[in-house]
């Protein structure tokens, strides 16, 4: 919420972007507490516009982990809730083990986000979206009629670790590529609402005495280029869905990165060769673009393809 990051929740309501803001807690100065006052103030406003596309107000960004007073934690998400005069939900955000060890936190949260990583569980690639989504249903399991959301969920794609030498755990594009692949398809078939950390990589942090890891996780570099993982990602994530019975005329839903350009192909049967029928552009604001194809060809397959 500190400075121009309070708009944020406006401008997603401008564009239609869901989300949830969320107010940094911390503890141990008088600066500290400063903060956290201003920071809750701040998110009990942006609760208080009732923005459409504000789906719950997150009290705390792993505070717990940072050794912030759970009992701190529980008054302030009940002072948020009291505070809004809306019905946006009120929760937190922090890793599995912490939400589970302090169950008086989940109940007086309506939802929780979890911090799931992985790579600092140390489990190898192959096994870590797998890993990802056992730590959720653990805590659906614990606390059952709990929404519980993945907060943060990823594989870096580069820096040093000085904690471990595993080539089974090792940050790169190819192995980050293999864990959106893996963890989409499971979270999308539970039904798992979950976030990626993160969108771009931020070259500001530092793990000190620990490797440079941590300036890693995004899906896009500092230039805003897509990384060869998000690009393998996208090349093989497409779907598509027939949304009319007419012979000659389909509308087709497709996934897409908005601005990007796409074709469509087309074929008689599955065997046959594929021809190009047109391109278009990704729809902006959205993930899913609606085309309509016609079968004056006779095409009775069709294929979307990025074009890189």
């Amino acid at each position: 919420m500190d400075g121009t990051l309070s708009n944020i929740a406006g401008i997603c309501s401008t564009f239609g972007v869901k989300c949830f803001p969320c107010a940094y807690v911390s503890s141990g100065t008088p600066e500290d507490a400063a903060d956290t006052a201003y920071e809750i103030s701040a998110l009990i406003a942006v609760g208080n516009n009732n923005y459409p596309t504000t789906r719950g107000l997150v009290v705390g960004s792993e505070s717990m982990l940072q050794g912030y007073s759970p009992q701190t934690l529980i008054s302030n998400i009940n002072y948020v809730r009291a505070a809004t005069h809306t019905n946006v939900p009120v929760g937190t955000r922090d890793l599995p083990s912490n939400l589970i060890s302090n169950p008086g936190v989940v109940a007086a949260s309506d939802f929780v986000m979890a911090d799931i990583y992985a790579y600092w569980a140390q489990i190898p690639i192959n096994d870590a979206a797998a890993w990802t989504i056992q730590q959720w249903q653990i805590l659906t399991n614990d606390f059952p009629g709990k929404d519980v959301l993945v907060g943060e969920a990823n594989w870096p794609t580069g820096g040093t670790n000085t904690q471990w030498s595993n080539p089974a755990i090792v940050p790169s594009m190819t192995n980050q590529g293999i864990f959106l692949s893996n963890f989409v398809g499971m979270a999308n078939s539970n039904h798992i609402e979950y976030f990626v950390f993160e969108f771009r990589d931020e070259p500001w942090k530092v793990q000190e005495n620990v490797g440079t890891v941590e300036q890693n996780w995004g899906i896009i570099d500092t230039n805003n280029v897509k990384k060869q993982s998000l690009v393998d990602y996208l090349a093989t994530g497409f779907s598509m869905e027939i949304h009319s019975d007419k012979t000659n005329r389909a509308q087709i839903a497709i996934q897409t990165y908005e601005g990007n350009r796409y074709s469509i192909l087309g074929t008689t049967n599955l065997l046959g060769k594929l021809s190009t029928n047109f391109s278009f552009v990704g729809a902006s604001g959205t993930n899913q673009t609606i085309v309509n194809v016609t079968n004056s060809g006779g095409q009775n397959f069709y294929k979307a393809m990025q074009n890189f």
